[in-house]
C-alpha cells in the first residue's frame, strides 16, 4: 500500500505590480495557519519522508512552516512540474516514484483538488463530499492506494483518509 498526502499551499499573498506570479508568498493568515497543519500532520501520522514540492515561493515557505512536524528532515524535491503542469504531469510524477513509502505533494489549485478528487474514489462519505467542494488553502488530503508501488497507482483506486482544513484544526 502506498500512501500520498497531498497539501495545498497555505494562503498566499496577492501579487505586487510588476511581481511575478511564481514570486507570492504567504499573507499573515497563511503564515498563522502553519504551525497547527504541522501539528495535526504530526498528531494523526500524516508525514511522509520523501516531499515534492513545487519551487514557487508560497509552496516553498508552506514546506518551511510544516517542518516542525518532522523528528528527520525528509528528502525534498522541487518540482516544475508542480507548479505548470495538469493533472497528467502530476500524475506521471507520482508513478515515476520509486518504493513505497508516502509522498507529500505541496502545490496548487486546481491541480491538488483535482489530483485528490481523481485519486480518491472510496472514503468516507461526508469527507469525500467535503473534499470535493472546496479544497482550500493549506488543507491536506490523504489518500491510500492498494498498490505495492508508486507505479501501480491510478486514477479512482485510491481510499480518502483524512481531509484536513486550517478552519478546522
Amino acid at each position: 500500500m502506498v500512501r500520498l498526502y497531498i497539501l495545498r499551499h497555505a494562503k498566499s499573498s496577492w501579487a505586487s505590480p510588476g511581481m511575478r506570479d511564481f514570486d507570492r508568498g504567504l499573507n499573515e493568515r497563511g503564515t498563522d495557519d502553519l504551525p497547527s497543519i504541522a501539528r495535526a500532520m504530526r498528531s494523526r501520522d500524516l508525514l511522509a519522508p520523501h516531499v515534492l514540492c513545487s519551487p514557487a515561493v508560497r509552496t516553498r515557505m508552506t514546506l518551511h512552516g510544516v517542518m516542525s512536524a518532522y523528528k528527520s528532515p525528509p528528502v525534498v524535491d522541487y518540482e516544475d512540474a508542480l507548479y505548470s503542469g495538469n493533472a497528467e504531469d502530476y500524475w506521471a510524477l507520482l508513478r515515476a516514484q520509486t518504493g513505497d513509502e508516502p509522498r507529500l505533494v505541496i502545490g496548487h489549485n486546481p491541480m491538488c483538488a483535482m489530483l485528490a478528487e481523481e485519486a480518491a474514489h472510496d472514503g468516507d462519505p461526508e469527507v469525500l463530499e467535503a473534499m470535493r467542494g472546496k479544497f482550500p488553502t493549506g488543507c491536506l488530503a490523504a489518500i491510500e492506494f492498494q498498490a505495492d508501488q508508486w507505479s501501480g497507482i491510478a486514477p479512482g483506486a485510491g481510499r480518502l483518509v483524512a481531509f484536513l482544513a486550517p478552519r478546522d484544526l
